[in-house]
């Protein structure tokens, strides 16, 4: 089975953006520690405070498990992810997170 790519995109507060760019090292981090591999974070070239993230995981399993970590349980007001999600606008509710799987495009089945 091939890795599965994953983007989570959302826009930072802007009056938060340094604060932000401070734990986009812990969020590596934290994301290497939970199986995460390539982890890399880009921020708009066309609208600043807009940053996606990018990931590779071993399987939808792993997916889901950080998907419902970053963007569906609540954390405790200080604990890391939320403080996080405090950086960003509209909170935990507009961190979008999608996850892709590549197609075969030589055509054969598998």
């Amino acid at each position: 089975m091939h890795s599965i790519q994953v983007f989570a995109e959302y826009k930072v507060k802007p009056e938060m953006r340094d604060e932000y760019l401070h734990k986009v090292k812990d969020i590596a981090t934290a994301m290497n520690h939970i199986g995460v591999d390539d982890f890399i974070v880009h921020e708009g070239v066309d609208q600043p405070g807009l940053f996606v993230e990018m990931f590779h995981v071993p399987t939808i399993e792993a997916y889901r498990k950080i998907k419902r970590k970053r963007c569906e349980e609540k954390a405790a007001i200080g604990e890391f992810w939320q403080s996080i999600n405090d950086c960003i606008q509209g909170g935990t509710e507009k961190l979008h997170m999608w996850a892709f799987s590549p197609i075969d495009m030589n055509g054969s089945e598998e």
